[in-house]
C-alpha cells in the first residue's frame, strides 16, 4: 500500500519544515537556552513521528505528532506566544495530518 499524493506531499512538507525548525532551535541557544532545549527536543520528536508515519507506516508516529503538538502549545504559551496562534498550530497540524492519512488509517501498524 502506498500513500496518496496529498499524504506524501503533506508528510514530506512536515518533515522538511520540522527539520528546518531544528536548525532554528539551535540559534535559540545563544538567547534562551532553556527554550532552545525544549524546542529542539520537541522538533526532533516531531521529525521522528513524521518518519515513523511516512516510512514506517506506524500509528505511533501520528500519536507522537499529536503529543508533541500539545507540548509545543503549552511551551509556546509559557514562553509568551500568542495563545490563539499556539492553540491554532497545535490543532491544525494534527488535524490536517489526520485528514490526509485517514483513508489508510486501518492499514497502519
Amino acid at each position: 500500500m502506498q500513500w496518496g499524493t496529498g499524504a506524501k506531499v503533506w508528510l514530506w512538507l512536515m518533515l522538511v519544515v520540522n527539520a528546518l525548525s531544528c536548525l532554528g532551535a539551535l540559534a535559540l541557544f545563544a538567547v534562551i537556552p532553556a527554550l532552545a532545549i525544549i524546542t529542539l527536543a520537541l522538533e526532533i520528536l516531531m521529525v521522528v513521528g513524521v518518519v515513523l508515519l511516512l516510512f514506517g507506516r506506524r500509528k505511533l508516529g501520528y500519536y507522537l505528532l499529536c503529543t508533541c503538538a500539545v507540548l509545543a502549545m503549552i511551551s509556546n504559551i509559557y514562553w509568551g506566544t500568542n495563545i490563539i496562534r499556539a492553540v491554532a498550530t497545535a490543532v491544525v497540524m494534527p488535524f490536517v495530518t489526520y485528514l490526509v492519512i485517514k483513508d489508510q488509517w486501518n492499514d497502519l501498524a
